[in-house]
């Protein structure tokens, strides 16, 4: 698996547990950190992608100041009805925490476009409207960021 400093030099340590919120206490809104997001260039095929054998190249990650993990993804890989069979995708990389009407789980959102600029697009509105708390330190973040990029 690509540890993420691997990948971005410069991605800080994960805080340890003691320093995450609970994820049985939410933090109220007007507590969230500012999410901030910006996109980071790479070129490369994701771990994750190699082992699914999907020919994936993902060519940009969504990351925010304090965001344990990247939100979001985009890349070039395998589209049926696109021409020539590949076309842009993006996917969403946040842990969603357990609130009163659903579990916890990973966001598996995902979408394409017909260029680059449309899937980071995409990705980033999605990421903005549907994960505002994303910044949001909780202890199963640091945990979903240390099973899928360390």
């Amino acid at each position: 698996m690509h540890e993420l400093r691997t990948i971005l030099s410069d991605w800080p340590e994960l805080p340890t547990d003691e320093a995450c919120t609970p994820d049985d206490q939410p933090v109220p809104r007007e507590l969230w950190p500012t999410l901030t997001p910006a996109w980071r260039d790479v070129q490369m095929v994701l771990e994750a992608d190699r082992r699914a054998n999907s020919n994936f190249v993902a060519t940009g990650l969504l990351v925010a100041e304090g965001v344990m993990a990247p939100l979001a993804t985009t890349g070039l890989g395998p589209v049926p009805s696109a021409r020539y069979g590949r076309g842009w995708l993006w996917r969403c990389g946040v842990h969603v925490v357990a609130d009163g009407e659903r579990p916890a789980h990973d966001c598996r959102e995902n979408g394409r476009s017909t260029d680059h600029g449309g899937a980071r697009d995409a990705a980033l509105h999605h990421v903005l409207t549907r994960h505002p708390d994303a910044a949001v330190p909780y202890i199963a973040r640091r945990r979903h960021a240390l099973r899928n990029w360390n």
